[in-house]
């Protein structure tokens, strides 16, 4: 668990969280469900969008935009980084919608065991279901747009070396990358 240094002292290591390396495939993993995220807004009364199509959309736009100005292997360069982050992104909101959901979770068995059905109780009960509704939301939009922005590269990357257009966006596109990250 530790070790001494030079002098004799001792060293205690400390320790260290391992997270999963920023990918679609992870992004995937901790996403809430669509089907969850679908409930949330219609019980909130909010419009779902297609952000994935969107984004992706969107993401196309901004390749032929740096494409004219720096060439494709630059725009390749470029993009990469910026999905890179957009799944940093993702992941660090799937991670606070699940740390909202372990809180509620928390809450709702200690206010079962303690049969708090009074006001404070109901409160804490009310707040932790409003961050858990936006926590799920935030994170399934930005899992759906990290989608996106993979799914423009990856057909980016096809055509610029000549592959077909795949109709299918999988993780096997993502292999594509490795090649040009």
């Amino acid at each position: 668990m530790g070790g001494s240094d030079d002098s004799g002292g001792t060293i205690l290591r400390f320790p260290v969280v391992r997270r999963a390396t920023p990918s679609i495939e992870a992004v995937t993993a901790l996403a809430p469900p669509r089907s969850l995220v679908d409930s949330l807004l219609a019980e909130a009364g909010f419009e779902a969008h297609d952000v994935a199509r969107g984004f992706a959309r969107e993401f196309d736009y901004l390749v032929r935009a740096i494409r004219i100005g720096a060439g494709s292997d630059d725009a390749v360069i470029r993009l990469r980084h910026l999905l890179d982050t957009h799944l940093l992104h993702a992941m660090e909101l799937c991670r606070a919608f699940q740390a909202a959901g372990d809180r509620l979770v928390k809450l709702e068995v200690r206010m079962a065991c303690a049969d708090m059905l009074g006001g404070p109780g109901q409160t804490a009960l009310r707040r932790a279901r409003h961050e858990f509704r936006n926590r799920a939301i935030a994170a399934r939009v930005a899992a759906d747009a990290a989608m996106g922005a993979a799914e423009a590269l990856a057909t980016y990357v096809r055509s610029v070396a000549g592959l077909p257009a795949s109709a299918e966006a999988g993780p096997e596109q993502l292999q594509l990358f490795a090649a040009v990250g």
